[in-house]
């Protein structure tokens, strides 16, 4: 301002307000000054209503060029921070509706008010699941850890009621299956610290295949069975400790040996906030008879509720894929369902494990996640 004024100052003004050459700044009297001055303030921003405030502790002031939408947009995601995501609590408010009615999909899909729609071409239609009288049954169910190994072994409760087990057990199926994939094997050392990371997921084959007498693909998961077991395995010599081979061969059967697709993943997920439910299938085809097992890892010992499975939509006819549908790709839907016909399932001790066959049930990420993970096998 001082310049400015300075430079204007060297000017003289006549009585038609132009501005004529005139004498320079040091001959220049105070009256030329306050003329300039005056007609700054006559023309700047005060004249036309508006406030500048003095710039905080010295910086100069930057002009936001944001538009409205964008300054709304903002203000919105500074509101959703201010409140931290609790997916405990969420989860709990959550209704499992265990007891779902079936949900005709073909007819959703073929109305002019639906709010679904399939994003993969040529979808087809099986046989009604179940008869009338059971429609009201869920096309899927639970199994006990205990189911997989001796039951005195006490499975299920160790897993339930020991975090440190839970976690030791989860990073050891991770790192056998990530050594003994052969796809990891060209990764950096950086890169594979970053896919190890207990919040990343990571996905593999589940298939054990039979060698010769000691060769164990899943070693470091023995040793963490080995280690949490064998005080009780001590105390009766009949009872066997399971090799982490033999836990995947148990788990395998549940799928379906012959016609598995054998695939695994452990999948952490969004649970930082809550989100919209991504319908979809992850084959469109259950050759064989074969079913998804999901092992649920809750966040806390004796977890019971809602958040660690995946959601479901029992259907009322299996849905195919087209046949020449890439078995490894899954069959997106894109909107809604109504509210009545989506499944919670709640996780439990005995309730570990959750079995459905693909083509039986629409499935999605939990809109609220409380969980450590969930590990699928298919």
């Amino acid at each position: 301002i001082f310049v400015l004024v300075a430079f204007f100052a060297s000017f003289r003004i006549d009585t038609s307000g132009a501005f004529v050459i005139g004498q320079p700044w040091a001959s220049s009297k105070p009256q030329r000054i306050k003329e300039v001055l005056t007609i700054f303030a006559a023309s700047g921003p005060k004249a036309e209503g508006s406030r500048r405030r003095p710039p905080r502790n010295g910086s100069s002031r930057t002009v936001s060029t944001s538009s409205p939408d964008e300054r709304r947009r903002r203000v919105r995601r500074e509101r959703k921070e201010e409140v931290p995501h609790d997916g405990k609590l969420l989860a709990s408010q959550q209704k499992p509706n265990m007891g779902a009615p079936r949900f005709d999909l073909e007819n959703e899909l073929t109305s002019s008010t639906s709010a679904l729609r399939c994003m993969t071409p040529g979808l087809q239609y099986g046989e009604s699941i179940g008869s009338e009288e059971s429609s009201s049954q869920p096309v899927f169910e639970y199994m006990s850890l205990d189911d997989l190994v001796d039951p005195r072994l006490g499975f299920s409760k160790k897993f339930n009621n020991d975090r440190e087990f839970r976690d030791n057990l989860r990073s050891a199926i991770r790192q056998d299956i990530f050594d003994t994939t052969p796809f990891y094997s060209n990764l950096s050392e950086k890169a594979a610290s970053i896919l190890l990371l207990p919040d990343s997921s990571l996905e593999g084959s589940w298939r054990i295949s039979t060698g010769q007498d000691g060769d164990i693909r899943m070693k470091r998961t023995t040793q963490v069975l080995h280690d949490a077991f064998q005080t009780v395995a001590a105390d009766d010599d009949d009872i066997q400790i399971p090799t982490g081979d033999d836990l995947f061969r148990a788990i395998g059967r549940l799928c379906g040996e012959t016609t598995a697709s054998t695939h695994f993943i452990d999948i952490f997920g969004v649970q930082d906030r809550s989100i919209n439910h991504s319908w979809h299938l992850d084959a469109g085809c259950s050759p064989g008879n074969c079913r998804t097992v999901l092992w649920g890892f809750p966040p806390e010992d004796n977890y019971n509720g809602c958040g660690v499975f995946s959601h479901i939509v029992p259907l009322s006819k299996e849905c195919l894929a087209p046949e020449d549908h890439n078995r490894m790709e899954p069959v997106l839907f894109d909107g809604t369902v109504p509210d009545e016909y989506i499944v919670r399932p709640i996780y439990g001790e005995g309730k570990e494990l959750l079995l459905y066959r693909d083509i039986d049930v629409l499935h999605s990420a939990p809109d609220v996640a409380y969980r450590t993970s969930i590990m699928r096998f298919m």
